[in-house]
């Protein structure tokens, strides 16, 4: 369990949900973890979490997207092994012609351009060092498609094609890029936004018949933040319940 010993881990909406339960897992596998999100509440509430399991996480409240972001994450991480690209948003539920054009670009803003440009920011270092693990928290609906959220499938989608291409592109450096794909996982974020049949039909169509846990998501990314994962690169790892079966 102390495979990321040493090791620096950026995870973005890193407050709750799956980005909470990913932070508390690389922490324990031995990693130094920086946790980012816009609501410093909720970072604040993770990382005092992490400190009543005796890990210690730092927190940078802003958004990936402003001016000057990336220069503070730079002062407090100079080093980053490995980034899990995790914040996301959604558009209110409609048809794409309904969905407001500013509620379409935060969605693409934030699940997609945000990852693409992080990624970026932190491939020179990692390529120098010889060691980096790129980890894309991805959805079915970029596969499967999702009526009434075309911007999220449409955002979770390109993230794929970012993956590959990373993955391509660094696969003689040291450093891989993977995707993680949930079904439905009942974080905070899924139960305000998402309307409760809604989830009882995805639950209905998924064949394990739950909804997953945060905790398996987080399992599974650090597998993929390892290095026992060193050959393992451009992969879209499902952890569905076999809802991408279907």
């Amino acid at each position: 369990m102390e495979d990321l010993a040493g090791k620096v881990a950026v995870i973005t909406g890193g407050g709750t949900g799956i980005g909470a339960a990913v932070a508390e897992e690389l922490a324990r596998c031995g990693s130094r973890v920086i946790l980012i999100s816009r609501q410093a509440e909720r970072l604040k509430a993770a990382a005092e979490r992490l400190a009543t399991s005796g890990h210690d996480a730092e927190v940078l409240v802003g958004d990936i997207q402003s001016e000057g972001f990336l220069t503070d994450l730079d002062q407090l991480a100079p080093r980053v092994d490995v980034l899990v690209n995790n914040a996301a948003v959604f558009a209110p539920y409609g048809t794409l012609e309904e969905v407001p054009m500013s509620e379409i670009d935060a969605v693409l803003d934030i699940d997609l351009r945000a990852a693409l440009r992080l990624v970026r920011h932190v491939l020179p270092g990692m390529k120098a060092r010889g060691f980096g693990r790129v980890i894309n928290i991805g959805s079915v609906a970029g596969s499967l498609g999702a009526a009434g959220q075309v911007a999220y499938s449409t955002a979770k989608a390109a993230l794929q094609g970012l993956t590959r291409s990373v993955a391509i592109e660094c696969a003689r450096s040291g450093v891989t890029c993977n995707l993680v794909e949930p079904g439905l996982v009942e974080t905070e974020r899924v139960l305000e936004k998402i309307a409760p049949e809604v989830r009882a039909h995805l639950i209905a169509a998924t064949p394990v018949g739950r909804a997953g846990a945060t905790d398996e998501i987080a399992h599974a990314v650090a597998y993929l933040a390892s290095p026992a994962s060193g050959s393992v690169t451009g992969a879209l790892l499902p952890v569905d319940g076999g809802i991408g079966l279907r």
